[in-house]
């Protein structure tokens, strides 16, 4: 039987990585690299493990039926010149000119940003976005095909993003609220029939994230939203929003979704809705939302019907999709950053000036660094590792094989909801968090991270709409 010291002797022999190993073994690389050290000894029952997924994978290295010399990991400590803002598209390409990656879904979304970024011919469906934020919504329409003539958003931060991708898209206002109608008017002459409006007005007033404040004039922005359609009239909308919008009342006690759907029906639009979660349409995430999608009455074609999903949690479903296709498995959070290097606390990637981890707490890596993954420090057996507060969902890892949770925009807090990797002893970084929500490597995110941050977390995933877009083009147009 190996003994512990004998560990990275039989390690190195093989090249066989700290971070291969814990993945074999279910230890941390924190345990491994202790006991390597000798600043700890494991006890028996942790040695016979070692012992035996040691010569499992040896065996297994002789047999050609495992190969781990070629390491995808590397560590690197983040250098002191890490820019704190990221100017504009000229500066993140410089930053990521070598930044190469590859993997079925990493380029799936290359797929997708090329067709987003193809020329649309002069018959092409025309829209606009209203509450655009970085455009996320917008990508995934594009890259189905939609023409976004123009859009609406008020944060500034956002709007840089925005421009950064889309140049030929006109900012048509910042304040939807300060839109007079005569400006919508002129819209009309400059852009002709607009034929599809989409956007998601502002969640934080509905959210648990937020207070669920019914006097929140966030929560009124839809009647903006309302009154543009009015006069714009265009064949189809569609309105994105958290799941919890369907339970919010108002000072009166009535749902918004029932005031929602009654101002919109009084415009002369059918209405339907659907509570979705993204991972059903390819998003390796589970993000709840709302679709609201509204056609106009006197379109023939008839009303929109959303198709049953594509992806589901179960390993195998047998039950047909109108897709025509048996429902796929779920992609996981490690479908989406497999091909990342893998980083700890404080260390960055060599190539990818999204891809960095903030420097934690020594004390929050060590409630952390023995917790498997989905589960949470406040489930330390140990009583003196237990975080002081919060709840059993903060302070814990996600899962490899499961989609991620919900990204927020303070997907960078190790001590917010469901935050940390589900192996290294981190909070996601910036480019797991673009990736989760199925952003392509090659958009560019600019501004301060904070800035980025926030566009990402708050953004509709292009990935999500482009399939509603997709069911949109083909049902109504």
């Amino acid at each position: 039987m190996l003994v512990y010291d004998d560990v990275k002797k039989m390690r190195l022999k093989y090249d066989i990585s700290q971070t291969k190993l814990s993945e074999f073994s279910g230890f941390s690389k924190a345990q491994i690299s202790a006991w390597e050290l000798g600043k700890r000894v494991p006890v028996e029952a942790e040695i016979i493990k070692l012992n035996d997924v040691l010569k499992e994978t040896v065996s297994r290295i002789k047999q050609g039926t495992l190969n781990v010399k070629k390491k995808k990991v590397q560590h690197h400590q983040v250098e002191k010149k890490l820019p704190s803002t990221i100017k504009d598209a000229k500066e993140y390409k410089r930053l990521s000119k070598d930044m190469k990656y590859s993997g079925s879904y990493s380029n799936e979304l290359s797929n997708l940003y090329k067709d987003a970024m193809s020329p649309k011919g002069a018959g092409a469906i025309k829209g606009i976005a209203l509450f655009s934020g970085c455009g996320g919504m917008t990508l995934g329409f594009e890259a189905a095909g939609v023409n976004l003539l123009g859009h609406v958003e008020i944060e500034e931060s956002a709007n840089r993003i925005y421009a950064e991708n889309f140049p030929e898209s006109r900012l048509l206002g910042k304040d939807i609220c300060k839109i007079t109608d005569e400006d919508l008017c002129r819209w009309k002459e400059e852009f002709g029939d607009i034929d599809i409006i989409v956007g998601g007005p502002p969640c934080q007033g509905f959210s648990l994230a937020g207070k669920r404040n019914p006097q929140d004039e966030r929560n009124k922005l839809y009647k903006q939203y309302v009154r543009i359609v009015s006069i714009i009239r265009p064949k189809v909308f569609v309105m994105e929003n958290v799941a919890l919008m369907t339970s919010m009342k108002d000072e009166q006690g009535k749902l918004f979704i029932d005031k929602i759907e009654k101002a919109f029906s009084e415009q002369d639009y059918s209405i339907v809705k659907k509570t979705v979660n993204a991972y059903e349409y390819g998003v390796p995430q589970s993000r709840e939302r709302i679709i609201l999608i509204g056609v106009r009455n006197d379109k023939s074609d008839g009303m929109f019907h959303f198709r049953d999903v594509r992806y589901s949690l179960e390993d195998e479903t047998r039950q047909l999709s109108l897709w025509g296709n048996d429902k796929k498995k779920a992609l996981t959070f490690r479908d989406a950053t497999h091909d990342l290097q893998s980083v700890e606390s404080g260390e960055q990637s060599l190539n990818d000036p999204l891809h960095w981890s903030v420097a934690h707490p020594e004390h929050v890596i060590r409630w952390l660094k023995d917790v498997p993954e989905g589960h949470s420090a406040h489930e330390n057996k140990n009583l003196h590792l237990r975080p002081p507060s919060g709840f059993n969902t903060t302070y814990k890892r996600n899962i490899w094989d499961e989609p991620c949770s919900t990204i927020s925009t303070n997907f960078s807090m190790i001590s917010g909801c469901r935050n940390v990797h589900p192996v290294n002893t981190r909070a996601l970084t910036i480019r797991e968090a673009a990736r989760i929500q199925s952003f392509p490597d090659e958009f560019v995110f600019c501004g301060n991270w904070g800035d980025i941050r926030k566009a990402i977390g708050n953004a509709v995933p292009p990935i999500l709409a482009r399939e509603i877009a997709s069911e949109i083009l083909e049902q109504i147009f």
